[in-house]
């Protein structure tokens, strides 16, 4: 049996840890199925980038979450699509599992696209990490009914166990992380704050942390974008680079939250890794998303808008933080998502979904599976592609302006070449005019005598 998941490969390691967890959640609820691990064989593709043999050849194709609905959000809603009208033609079943939303302010068009695609026949379940209720417009006359869930990654901490306690037991003091995001992240989600406004944030919630001994990180989820935002803002605000972190997988992004006591996230993901790893956090709200994140664990009040986000404000809710050293997971949250698997790959694959595993367990057998040598290479490659990506898109540019300056150039040399044969008639002319001059005295000077000897000519006669 092929088994297909569909997810976003990115450089921002968040939505690779959704990959990665699904991934092995997936294997778990297998095995709970009572399917062995050569009954089937699990291959996963890049939303952005459709195999369309892979996915007519496949047996049972699952989207393993993150904000892949929305209008806007890097073309994955045409993805999701064309995907879905493969399976239609070759009757594969279709499950869509934490889907998240992505500024889902459809217009009639769109939003009839989505209730579309959701109707088709191959879709046979549904589940969504944010709120039901944000998809139920979008979902009616469909034949299943939306369930609530969590994000993939809150399973972090079964997955990365051992590295988790390890970082742990390396730690000497306390510290709190501030996630560092590329500053037209807000102006792409239609708010005020720019890269400036990142920068004064920073700077001043530093200054009080230096003020109260509040050891600090900045960091990514390795974003190139958002590494290049994080250097800027160190350099201008005077960061030693020791306390900069440059996650170059996913594994050290999960590795950085392990070591912080408190998180000031801005990134999703962030938030959710700190929470998966009993980490207690407060996030800056740039999407709609964060506040239904929040609201789902129980603190709604952690989620800050940007308008009342000042430093003051933050470091009074990072000191309640920080003195909340029983903040823990919700094994039911966790498990809600295990639930929906089992429950919907059982029927889809007609085998007896009545006696799932316990969380212990299914957290003993996450924590079983390999680290996962083949994930860091895959991210390692994500990120050389994105990097080479930036670069390229630079180069390019670069190399349109020395096009340009080519252009420029020539023009000058041309202008320069019409200048001179222009100051070559001006000194022409300057010559015919002094001569004209020249002349012109020569005849003023000779008026007063002609006129004279035209009078005394007169006279005498």
């Amino acid at each position: 049996m092929k088994i297909l998941t569909i997810s976003f490969f990115d450089d921002n390691f968040g939505d690779m840890l959704v990959r990665i967890c699904f991934d092995r959640l997936l294997r778990v609820v297998m095995k709970n199925l009572g399917i062995d691990e050569s009954g089937y064989a699990v291959d996963n593709m890049h939303i952005k980038e459709i195999d369309e043999e892979k996915v007519a050849s496949a047996d049972l194709i699952l989207f393993s979450g993150g904000a892949m609905f929305g209008f806007n959000n890097l073309g994955s809603f045409d993805a999701i699509d064309t995907i879905t009208a493969i399976a239609e033609e070759k009757s594969i079943p279709v499950v869509f599992s934490s889907m998240g939303i992505n500024n889902m302010h459809a217009d009639e068009e769109s939003g009839a696209r989505l209730n579309a695609i959701l109707k088709r026949k191959c879709v046979k379940a549904m589940s969504v990490r944010e709120t039901a209720e944000v998809f139920t417009p979008f979902a009616e006359g469909c034949s299943f009914d939306i369930v609530s869930v969590c994000d993939p990654a809150v399973w972090a901490k079964h997955v990365y166990r051992r590295e988790v306690q390890e970082v742990r037991n390396a730690k000497k003091r306390r510290i709190v992380g501030l996630n560092i995001v590329r500053g037209g992240l807000f102006k792409a989600n239609g708010k005020k704050w720019t890269l400036d406004s990142e920068e004064a944030f920073i700077k001043g919630l530093i200054a009080l942390f230096e003020q109260k001994d509040i050891e600090y990180r900045l960091f990514t989820n390795g974003s190139v974008l958002d590494n290049n935002s994080m250097g800027y803002i160190a350099k201008r605000i005077g960061v030693p680079d020791d306390k900069l972190i440059v996650p170059d997988s996913t594994r050290e992004v999960v590795h950085a939250i392990a070591g912080f006591d408190a998180v000031v996230a801005v990134r999703m993901h962030s938030a959710i890794i700190s929470y998966a790893l009993d980490v207690p956090s407060v996030d800056l709200v740039w999407n709609e998303k964060i506040p239904y994140f929040y609201q789902n664990i129980g603190y709604p009040d952690r989620a800050v808008a940007l308008d009342v986000c000042t430093p003051e404000v933050i470091l009074r809710m990072m000191q309640e933080l920080l003195d909340d050293r029983g903040f823990k997971a919700d094994e039911s949250y966790l498990m809600s998502l295990y639930s929906y698997l089992y429950r919907t790959v059982g029927t889809i694959l007609k085998k007896p979904a009545d006696s799932e595993y316990p969380f212990a367990e299914v957290s003993h057998l996450m924590s079983m599976q390999e680290s996962g040598v083949n994930d860091d290479v895959t991210d390692y490659r994500t990120k050389l592609r994105r990097s080479h990506y930036c670069y390229r898109t630079l180069f390019d540019a670069d190399m349109e302006r020395r096009s340009q300056i080519r252009g420029l150039k020539k023009e000058v040399k041309e202008l320069n070449k019409q200048l001179e044969e222009y100051r070559t008639k001006l000194e022409g002319l300057e010559q015919e005019s002094e001569e004209a001059i020249q002349k012109l005295g020569k005849i003023n000077g000779l008026l007063p005598v002609r006129i004279y000897h035209k009078l005394f000519k007169k006279k005498k006669k």
